[in-house]
């Protein structure tokens, strides 16, 4: 087999953006790899078209029933044979040397796990900039925060929105990646425990990964898009990310992370009036409501239809914060 990456495509949020991202993996990926597309509910008309778009490509697709996409790739990667693996959400497209970029830093400096510069197109959360891409996370640091005598945790990404001019060069470490797109060792991976979750999962990778004296680099020559909604949903994506963002399984994530690690997330409520936010914003893409529009109307059935956040812990936490690896130090490792 000369191939050394095997690129599990995996659903995130929908399922009609998959064709999209294949494309842009084929047309800008020069390296020999393997496709992977993990079937979560793909109809039979796009597992037809992901066959022609992939004709010459070592692929396969994965039947995996309606669960979440954790359960899909930990079931999914034991039958990984290639020396790397690069998860990629079928809702981000790769840009020309993403992956060459990448296996160079691999295979010349030795970095196991790496996270591309990833940016968002402009869908939810519309800014007065409006810029057509903008920073969806370059840098990333667990912090944790005391509140009312109850210590918690949150992920914090510097340069969250920032524009592409505004990133430093780097290489540069990084406490935990998103499951956007992510390139490792394949054997790392098999060291992980992928929890079923379906929120703060790449917060629990981040600490094992940690934990096991492992860092996470960001490589900035690595350009990756994360869609972020802005392209009109179907009815099919729809009915997956109400399953997806389901309250229950957001609260059993919070739940299951609880009880691995003894820490809860700072305003867990935020995550979960955001995930409506979501929901509310792709319904009004859905109805052609322009992104403004939907934008506008996903704050205000917020403000109508969920929680308040708890008045203690309404403030920007960074302030008061304190790393959180600061006070964990790896197995075996001297902090």
């Amino acid at each position: 087999m000369s191939e050394t990456v095997t690129i599990v495509v995996v659903p995130r949020d929908r399922f009609s953006s998959v064709e999209a991202c294949t494309r842009s993996i084929i047309e800008n990926t020069p390296e020999p790899v393997r496709l992977a597309f993990l079937d979560l509910g793909y109809s039979p008309r796009t597992i037809r078209s992901l066959g022609e778009i992939c004709a010459g490509v070592p692929f396969e697709i994965v039947p995996c029933g309606r669960i979440i996409p954790m359960d899909a790739f930990r079931t999914y990667l034991a039958r990984i044979e290639t020396k790397y693996t690069c998860w990629v959400d079928n809702d981000t497209f790769v840009t020309p040397g993403w992956l060459t970029a990448m296996l160079h830093q691999a295979e010349t400096a030795g970095m196991r796990v790496i996270l591309p510069l990833t940016f968002e197109r402009e869908g939810l959360d519309i800014d007065r900039r409006r810029l057509p891409l903008r920073v969806h996370i370059s840098h990333s640091e667990l912090r944790k925060v005391t509140v009312d005598g109850q210590e918690y945790i949150f992920d914090y990404k510097p340069f969250r929105r920032a524009a592409k001019s505004d990133i430093p060069p780097g290489p540069w470490m990084v406490d935990f990646f998103e499951l956007h797109t992510f390139f490792a060792e394949t054997a790392v991976l098999r060291q992980i425990d992928f929890p079923s979750m379906v929120v703060r999962e790449h917060v629990d990778i981040g600490i094992q990964l940690h934990r096991l004296g492992i860092p996470i680099w960001c490589v900035p020559q690595a350009e990756v898009i994360f869609d972020n909604i802005h392209t009109r949903p179907t009815i099919e994506d729809l009915r997956f990310f109400a399953f997806r963002w389901s309250d229950r399984l957001v609260d059993a994530s919070h739940q299951l992370f609880a009880e691995r690690w003894g820490w809860r997330f700072y305003n867990e409520q935020f995550l979960k009036n955001w995930a409506f936010r979501r929901r509310v914003f792709s319904y009004a893409r859905f109805c052609y409501l322009p992104h403004k529009a939907a934008d506008l109307l996903s704050r205000v059935m917020v403000r109508l239809f969920r929680p308040a956040l708890p008045a203690n812990l309404r403030s920007d936490p960074i302030a008061i914060s304190e790393r959180a690896f600061d006070g964990l130090a790896p197995d075996g490792a001297t902090k």
